[in-house]
């Protein structure tokens, strides 16, 4: 792996710092601190499966007498007028939202700020999550945009995020954060401008393509001075850039960060389905946690062809051996089954399956079949509930004991 340069560990230093409270009033603002183009090196800060932190061990402090100090690109500079209303909207009108968006944010931002510098974006971005969902894993917004980085279905999945019945990574701040910062990535290539980049992350780049061919303007400040945003994207970079500014030294703009440890955890592959209950049980741990580690399982439960379940550290080797004797309740299978079908002549596990959106796996499964077995015409076989089957995840919902 490339090592980063030493201006991007710079900024990841300074982003971690978690400052004292120093004051309620509103502060004079300060030059903000800038944000590089992108670079095209990575970290070389890996942690191994078997041992995981969440999030990494923050880096040093910083005293309070002084914000961060500012970076050597001139384009993230905050002396546009709309920047400085929202540094003193954060300590006034918008103050409660910004010390709930720090206290939430303390958790994730180290490891989500590794992981930008490992996908060769600028560390600050790690603060976006403050303008677009207060660094809430499970916010939805009108338009149907899920997680800390609000991405909308079809951009997540273009971006390699799983969405389904059972499954939303949008809402898991680790995945989200890579797909996020490909997403900027991709962005900042397509536009050269970061001001540009993050109004595309908000708006759509289609929207700002369009601005710049119909209208003939290149500046984001011109676009949004002229009216020809949407007034939501016209506000988003200087709500973005004043967020960067208090967020990197909150204590001088008084706020109090509280210090959080790191949540460290293991990683198994669960190849069957079984609910997140029974998981913190099999464990020895409790369901709050497994959930709060596994924030992506929206449904409480592993999908049936299985997930990488995330444990609290030391108990991998109790799971396993727990879960090697772990038994469905009969009441799980009864319930599971959809319908019933009777074999016609020339028919195959496969075409059966393929005309209910099953797999051949789960077909034998429920019917306990052998495989390899030949099918009889006239044969009654189960049919299991599709993925997303409310009745399949009530069934391991009332799950209440295991072997």
């Amino acid at each position: 792996m490339l090592a980063v340069n030493q201006r991007s560990i710079g900024a990841l230093g300074t982003l971690v710092a978690l400052l004292g409270l120093v004051g309620c009033a509103p502060a004079v603002r300060p030059r903000v601190a800038m944000l590089p183009a992108p670079t095209a090196q990575a970290s070389a800060t890996h942690v191994t499966p078997a041992e995981r932190e969440f999030p990494a061990n923050p880096g040093p402090s910083a005293g309070p007498e002084a914000p961060a100090a500012a970076a050597e690109s001139e384009e993230f500079q905050s002396s546009h007028p709309k920047v400085q209303d929202f540094v003193d909207r954060y300590q006034t009108s918008m103050r409660a939202y910004m010390q709930r968006a720090l206290q939430r944010g303390s958790k994730y931002l180290p490891r989500i700020a590794r992981i930008l510098v490992e996908e060769g974006v600028p560390a600050q971005l790690a603060y976006l999550p403050i303008v677009e969902s207060g660094f809430s894993l499970h916010a939805v917004s009108h338009a149907g945009a899920v997680g800390p980085w609000q991405f909308v279905r079809g951009t997540g999945q273009r971006y390699g995020l799983r969405i389904d019945g059972y499954v939303d990574e949008r809402r898991d701040p680790e995945m989200a954060t890579r797909a996020a910062a490909r997403y900027l990535r991709d962005l900042y290539e397509r536009f050269g401008d970061w001001h540009l980049a993050l109004a595309g992350y908000n708006s759509g780049e289609g929207n700002i393509e369009r601005i710049q061919a119909w209208k003939g303007c290149e500046n984001y400040w011109e676009m949004s001075d002229r009216g020809y945003l949407p007034v939501e994207t016209s506000e988003f970079v200087p709500r973005f850039l004043a967020a960067v500014e208090v967020a990197m030294s909150p204590a001088y703009y008084g706020f109090d960060i509280p210090t959080t440890k790191p949540t460290r955890f293991d990683t198994i592959e669960v190849t069957r389905p079984i609910s997140l209950k029974a998981v913190a049980r099999l464990s020895g741990s409790d369901e709050e946690t497994i959930r709060e580690l596994n924030p992506a399982l929206n449904r409480g439960v592993v999908p049936p062809h299985g997930y990488a379940v995330r444990l609290p550290k030391g108990t991998r080797e109790q799971f396993e051996l727990a879960l090697a004797s772990y038994r469905e309740p009969e009441q799980a299978v009864r319930l599971r089954v959809a319908r019933s079908h009777k074999v016609r002549r020339g028919e195959t596990l496969a075409s059966i399956a393929e005309r209910y959106g099953v797999s051949v796996k789960s077909l034998i499964e429920v019917n306990r079949l052998r495989k390899g077995g030949a099918l009889k015409a006239g044969q009654s076989l189960r049919i299991p509930a599709k993925s997303g089957d409310d009745g399949w995840v009530a069934a391991l919902d009332a799950d209440r004991s295991y072997y």
